[in-house]
């Protein structure tokens, strides 16, 4: 019998370990090209360390793999995109830690804490 169950994911926290520039990454976070985090900023300044996030994402089937992209924003040339989170959701519970898996060529070390309702 198939599982018709929905499941939300949240995403808690986003956790710098090492940032792409110098001074700070000016990030956000993509879905399927949209971005939602943060709704209300076009980017947050994040050096390592951690900064919640609270997004919830919801209308997930199970063992669905969610991919999300992490972003950096650039003033004057196109955005880079740093990587993306891959995160399977097969059951309720968390908290969970996925690691960015970085684009080729970018430094950026990053992971994503989330659970799933």
């Amino acid at each position: 019998m198939a599982d018709n169950v929905k499941y939300q994911l949240r995403i808690l926290n986003l956790s710098c370990y090492r940032q792409d520039e110098s001074d700070g990454d000016e990030v956000f976070l993509k879905i399927k090209k949209e971005k939602i985090w943060p709704v209300d900023a076009k980017y947050v300044k994040m050096k390592e360390g951690d900064h919640k996030v609270a997004h919830n994402i919801e209308g997930i089937n199970k063992d669905e793999t969610v991919s999300i992209e992490l972003w950096e924003y650039d003033f004057w040339t196109p955005n880079d995109k740093l990587g993306t989170f891959s995160m399977l959701v097969n059951e309720r519970g968390g908290s969970f830690r996925t690691d960015l898996k970085a684009e080729k060529g970018e430094a950026a070390k990053y992971s994503l804490e989330w659970e799933v309702y």
